[in-house]
């Protein structure tokens, strides 16, 4: 190397050293610096946009916490002092759903599960809209079975009410 380096003239040795000397600045901005600037960059939108969605998302909860009292009122729905079990009850046979409703049974203070076998899907989706509007009674969980006959079905549903 040194040999290579003697054999050189001085002003190729001057031009390798200034190259030299200018890679020592230049690598080191390439290398590490823009990269660093870069990655900033993009953290800072980053940043920004989960701020957009924290905005949005306070929103949303504002919304829901109003919507949720406006809901409650609204489905403190007098019931004439009946039983969850006995309204149930009462509007599917109202319905046309007494011979599918094979099983009734308390879950708690507020919650009421049902078995419906064998009945008409659009009936049940009538009969549990039914319940909604004019009882304040939503529907907490179901279960759907398709049968072979078509629009009949099999169905587990928890019927809550809200507030209660």
């Amino acid at each position: 190397m040194k040999q290579w380096w003697s054999g050189l003239q001085a002003s190729e040795r001057r031009m390798l050293i200034i190259g030299a000397v200018a890679l020592m600045f230049i690598l080191p901005y390439f290398a590490i610096w823009m990269p660093l600037k870069n990655d900033v960059a993009a953290l800072q939108q980053q940043v920004k946009e989960q701020q957009a969605v924290k905005n949005w998302m306070s929103q949303a909860s504002a919304e829901v916490k109003q919507l949720r009292g406006v809901a409650s009122s609204k489905t403190s729905r007098p019931r004439g002092g009946r039983s969850l079990l006995a309204v149930v009850d009462q509007t599917a046979k109202r319905q046309g759903l007494g011979a599918s409703l094979k099983r009734l049974e308390p879950d708690g203070q507020a919650a009421v599960k049902v078995w419906l076998e064998q009945v008409s899907f659009d009936g049940m989706v009538a009969w549990l809209t039914n319940l909604e509007q004019k009882n304040g009674l939503a529907v907490a969980t179901i279960t759907i079975d398709r049968q072979d006959i078509a629009g009949r079905i099999n169905a587990r549903i928890t019927l809550e009410a809200p507030g209660a």
